[in-house]
């Protein structure tokens, strides 16, 4: 079978890397993106072991790529075949979300507090706070089209902001300049408040992390934690 680990633009080979069960791997090329796939017997063990190893070869693959998207662990395609069809199917989709990483690398932040805060119960799903318009919004879009691709855009900015605890609504406002995309999932267990993922510029994260740090100490009763760069594994 064939064990996918990314899509990607602007890798020139593989071939020194290797799989994660030390497989070959392999780029194909479909729709104008590059898929780096490895030729397996079987699916790997779910185990934290088998994650670190694909997440090894993820970064890897992210640090000698223009953009890269990280393939859900264990996605496989039993033949060539089957793999084509499905990147026919997702291919605009998989377009513009390869084009909104390029040049990008993901940070990660935890808002901690106390158990009761407003997004430590769990809320379910996350946010995308992202300002971008939906799909037909472009220049190419007439006034009409224009106005309700705006407004519909606005609608589901202010629904997110609705949803993202308000502990960390400071932390997002004082990082406007910093990301291009940002996503808020509420906290899933007990003292973590938020988890947000944000796409910044690639060679910027000492940057940020300052920006973080200083915004951070204006935060009472909320420890953020902050980690990466990363591959876009939020964004993908």
């Amino acid at each position: 079978m064939l064990y996918l680990y990314a899509i990607a633009d602007g890798l020139d080979r593989v071939h020194d890397v290797g799989g994660a069960d030390g497989e070959l791997l392999t780029i194909h090329t479909l729709e104008g993106m590059q898929v780096v796939a490895g030729e397996r017997a079987a699916a790997p063990a779910i185990d934290a072991q088998a994650l670190r190893t694909q997440d090894t070869v993820v970064r890897m693959l992210h640090a000698r790529s223009a953009a890269l998207l990280p393939m859900r662990f264990g996605a496989s395609f039993g033949s060539r075949a089957d793999l084509d069809r499905a990147m026919t199917l997702r291919a605009p989709t998989l377009r513009e979300r390869l084009e909104g990483v390029r040049g990008r690398e993901q940070m990660t932040l935890r808002g901690l507090g106390a158990i009761g805060a407003s997004g430590a119960a769990g809320a379910a799903g996350a946010e995308d706070l992202s300002a971008v318009a939906p799909p037909g919004a472009g220049v190419h879009a007439t006034g009409a089209r224009r106005a309700s691709s705006a407004q519909g855009a606005a609608y589901l900015r202010e629904r997110a902001a609705r949803r993202v605890p308000r502990e960390v609504l400071p932390l997002l406002e004082a990082l406007k300049p910093w990301p291009r995309a940002t996503r808020v999932e509420a906290g899933r267990s007990p003292g973590v408040v938020a988890t947000v993922y944000q796409l910044i510029d690639r060679g910027s994260s000492a940057e940020y992390e300052a920006a973080v740090k200083s915004a951070a100490g204006a935060l009472p009763g909320l420890s953020i934690r902050v980690t990466g760069p990363a591959p876009c594994y939020a964004f993908t």
